[in-house]
């Protein structure tokens, strides 16, 4: 499995690709713009992801924004879409209700192994 994981504070990026090191191949990403090179990189390379993880409160974009690309971008290339989950530190429910449609789970930190691995095995089993 390819992992995108795209938190800017490197101990929670640091702590989430250790979690998912087992689970597959992960680039990590600390901004938006970091992100999109990837994602974009990834699409033409024709090796898109099949997984990204997307922190709510980026400094260069939001977490809604950035999940809205990502949808527009697979979209446009015609690519089978990445399973996301979105990630925060707060329960923001106006966030859930505008980015419900277009990501595939929510967690909270801090996270737990378990929790995360658990939430994934789901995911790919629907």
């Amino acid at each position: 499995m390819r992992i995108l994981l795209i938190d800017d504070e490197p101990i929670a990026l640091t702590k989430l690709e250790l979690m998912l090191t087992n689970a597959g191949t992960c680039d990590t990403a600390g901004s938006g713009v970091e992100a999109t090179e990837y994602f974009v990189k990834a699409i033409n390379d024709n090796r898109p992801y099949d997984l990204v993880t997307i922190d709510i409160e980026l400094p260069d974009i939001t977490g809604l924004d950035l999940l809205n690309r990502f949808v527009e971008l697979e979209h446009k290339n015609g690519i089978t879409a990445a399973k996301k989950i979105m990630v925060t530190a707060h329960s923001n429910v106006d966030f859930v209700v505008k980015a419900k449609d277009k990501c595939d789970a929510f967690v909270v930190k801090p996270l737990r192994k378990a929790t995360l691995l658990a939430k994934i095995q789901e995911l790919f089993q629907a």
